[in-house]
């Protein structure tokens, strides 16, 4: 039976008017494509809106293939930019979602929270924020990601209101610095900065020196490397895969299968055998490409697959540049043109080679740019949305009362009717693709929501006990693997794993 709610206005030109929308999607980035191109073409359902703060759809990584994936599918008229979803509040009466929206100026949105409120504070509220609107949804769906809201500067850290030259974070770069001739400071040593590194060496780039601050080294493996070679690849690959689209259905089956192999071995705690083997080759590998003075600093000691590993083809070929230095002095504070680091804690790096009383020292480090690799809130699910559900309790209160974030098949929390998450809690791997994680969960959802959309049922809501069951579940199996044998952003600092599902 085809749906007959439409989107609408109510209440005419009256104080209390709004817009109703019977779906209403958080996010225009791969798992919101995704989501509306489930409503839109499986579903024959497209009375939906997307809200993205940004003022791009796509997001970072993809943005030109979602582009032309919402323009095939006719999804752009869907997308509204520039646009935050801040709050939602359950009206049990009415049995819908009512909405907080912030309008904000162009470009406003693609900041973090923390920028945005500075921004707020020194040029006037109304330099980020234009104007607020209130709508309300029959069904709210959350497409926001994981990996969003970038950590802030650490406040043990000062001298940010002194120093001369630039600081930013990976995740919000900036395209009009100029890094030629520049001393650069990045620091952290996880995936962002390997991928950054390497590039600050090379146009348009090209750097004077780059140093770079560890706190844990990175397993690090090498690049799978395409078929044939990348060019060739790059170049022939899409024609094939067109023609013959079975060779490009098996060539991802493989893969898929090899690192569910690597997953049933290497990530499950049981198996220290198969895990000793690929440390043991993955040391060798980089210890045959990275100069000798920092083979010890560069070795973990911690399980491979416990925190995020990095892939890289270029950044352990980078620590051999004479311009290049990597240490573990931690950032003291930051000077006018420079930063202080302190003491490495005994460990060896290039300069204390030829200067033992370095390392137990501060060091004073010219500095004209610093670039923040230090991660993100990744567990502060929803963050900085606020979500109330029935009886007014907000999302984060009760995930604080059980443990940690938490829900039903990582979609669906109970006192949260109507209200979804296609990468939610416990969604994330540490071996295969999210995006197809997504891509499931919006097709999940969507069986979930058919009947509130035809008008046979007012709301779907998760049970307590199917939702509790599951987490405990969850957390069960998670003890199994890898991950909790060390610290990591898959966990909070209670050391619940809110991140990975097992």
């Amino acid at each position: 039976m085809p749906s007959t709610d439409n989107i609408r206005a109510e209440n005419g030109y009256q104080k209390d008017a709004y817009t109703y929308y019977p779906v209403l999607i958080i996010g225009a980035g791969e798992s919101g494509i995704a989501m509306g191109w489930r409503l839109k073409e499986k579903l024959g359902f497209d009375q939906f809106r997307i809200f993205d703060r940004q003022s791009g759809i796509g997001g970072p990584n993809f943005v030109k293939y979602l582009q032309r994936v919402a323009a095939k599918y006719k999804i752009v008229d869907k997308i509204q930019l520039n646009t935050d979803v801040t709050e939602l509040r359950w009206l049990d009466k009415e049995a819908v979602w009512q909405v907080s929206l912030t309008h904000l100026a162009p470009g406003t949105g693609d900041l973090s929270e923390a920028e945005r409120k500075v921004k707020a504070f020194d040029k006037g509220k109304e330099s980020p924020f234009i104007k607020y609107e209130t709508v309300r949804a029959k069904v709210v769906i959350s497409c926001v990601g994981i990996l969003v809201e970038p950590n802030v500067w650490p406040a043990s850290t000062p001298g940010k209101d002194v120093f001369e030259g630039e600081i930013f974070h990976t995740a919000r770069w900036r395209d009009d610095v100029d890094f030629k001739g520049k001393d650069v400071v990045v620091v952290g040593t996880g995936c962002s900065a390997a991928q950054v590194v390497s590039s600050l060496f090379e146009k348009p780039y090209e750097a004077k020196s780059v140093t770079q601050l560890m706190r844990t080294p990175p397993w690090v493996m090498p690049r799978l490397e395409e078929p044939f070679g990348r060019q060739r690849y790059a170049r022939y690959a899409p024609l094939v895969f067109r023609y013959f689209p079975v060779l490009g259905y098996i060539f991802r089956v493989l893969l898929y299968l090899l690192v569910e192999l690597i997953w049933a071995t290497v990530f499950q705690q049981k198996n220290r055998r198969w895990r000793s083997q690929i440390e043991a080759s993955t040391l060798a590998r980089m210890h045959s490409i990275i100069p000798p003075e920092y083979h010890e600093i560069m070795t973990p000691k911690y399980s491979y697959g416990c925190k995020r590993r990095v892939f890289d083809s270029a950044w352990l070929q980078s620590m051999s540049k004479p311009n290049f230095r990597l240490t573990t002095q931690p950032l003291k504070k930051l000077e006018a043109r420079g930063v202080i680091l302190g003491s490495s804690n005994g460990t060896k790096s290039k300069i204390s080679q030829t200067s033992l009383q370095k390392q137990e020292e501060e060091e004073y480090l010219a500095a004209d740019i610093v670039v923040l690799a230090n991660g993100f809130e990744a567990t502060h699910w929803l963050h900085p949305l606020t979500v109330y559900g029935r009886n007014r309790r907000s999302i984060q209160d009760l995930w604080t009362e059980r443990g940690g974030p938490q829900a039903y098949m990582g979609t669906a929390v109970d006192g949260f009717p109507n209200f979804f998450m296609t990468t939610g809690p416990n969604t994330a791997n540490g071996h295969s693709s999210l995006i197809l994680e997504s891509e499931n969960i919006a097709a999940y959802i969507g069986k979930i929501v058919t009947p509130v959309l035809h008008g046979d049922a007012i709301f779907v809501e998760a049970k307590k006990e199917a939702e509790i069951r599951w987490t405990t579940d969850v957390q069960r199996q998670l003890k199994g693997t890898v991950f909790p044998s060390c610290r990591s952003w898959y966990q909070d600092v209670n050391g619940w794993n809110s991140t990975m599902y097992p």
